[in-house]
């Protein structure tokens, strides 16, 4: 196999019989910024879940944006785990990411499939970086009612220190509606999320609305410690998901949300997330 030659995986896509396209209404954008204290905290599973409980009320139109930099070992991965390839067979994906590179309009133009318009970075896109305020043009004029923003992944966004990373992450959530801080409860990865933390306190001092869910909360997790450490306004919970359910769905080219068991742990916590909006 060629170094240059992206592998070929062979899935299959299953469907529901929901895949209806909604139209894009328009009304006020709500924003809704999804970050994790540390990294693989759940952030992208509850991206996905919440879009698709959004789409499932067919009353609004949902748009993920996934927000990340040009690593071209993480580039792709959000829109290999939807299979995006799958679902877009047959017809055009429209690179988001490459037309706000290149200075090109996007507004009216979606990739709806299953009633949630995609907007995540292309394998082929490593090389495509935009700068603050060609992400904050993506962010506000993407089609849909609300906009689903995915800040798991680095975002270098043209600047090498790690305190300026972090005044870009301020200025990009003073915009959203509802800041979701996902949390791992692990002690080592809330030790090591210290950073983002204080700046997600001052954030919420400043008025804006943040909504903190730990993920991954189960028995052996000490709820007292973790409430003192963390001192959430507002705060929400998701259980264990068995690894089973990720890895079908998956495989399936299925949106989390859809297997039972991924549904049931992460439905309180986007109820509690969509009540706040």
């Amino acid at each position: 196999m060629s170094l240059n030659k992206r592998p070929v995986f062979e899935r299959i896509l299953l469907r529901e019989n929901d895949s209806n396209l909604v139209r894009v209404k328009t009304k006020a954008r709500r924003k809704i910024g999804i970050w994790g204290m540390s990294s693989a905290a759940g952030v992208t599973l509850l991206t996905f879940s919440i879009a698709r409980y959004i789409a499932n009320l067919k009353q609004d139109v949902p748009a993920v944006l996934e927000l990340s930099d040009g690593d071209e070992g993480l580039t792709g991965w959000n829109y290999d785990a939807i299979g995006i390839d799958k679902r877009f067979i047959g017809r055009e994906y429209f690179s988001f990411y490459r037309n706000t590179c290149d200075g090109a309009g996007i507004k009216n133009v979606v990739n709806m499939d299953e009633g949630i318009n995609w907007a995540l970075r292309m394998p082929a896109e490593f090389d495509c970086e935009l700068d603050i305020q060609q992400m904050t043009s993506l962010i506000n004029n993407i089609a849909g009612d609300v906009t689903i923003c995915d800040f798991s992944s680095r975002l270098r966004l043209g600047e090498e220190n790690a305190d300026d990373r972090l005044e870009c992450f301020r200025r990009l959530f003073r915009d959203m509606s509802l800041l979701i801080f996902v949390v791992d409860p692990a002690p080592s990865k809330l030790l090591g999320g210290g950073k983002r933390l204080s700046l997600v306190k001052e954030l919420e001092h400043a008025g804006i609305k943040v909504l903190y869910v730990v993920n991954m909360f189960q028995r052996g997790v000490n709820r007292k410690e973790l409430l003192n450490f963390l001192k959430p306004a507002r705060k929400a919970t998701i259980g264990y998901i068995p690894a089973d359910a990720i890895y079908e769905a998956e495989y399936n080219c299925k949106n989390p949300f859809q297997m039972p068991a991924v549904k049931e742990a992460v439905t309180p916590a986007i109820e509690t997330a969509l009540e706040l909006l």
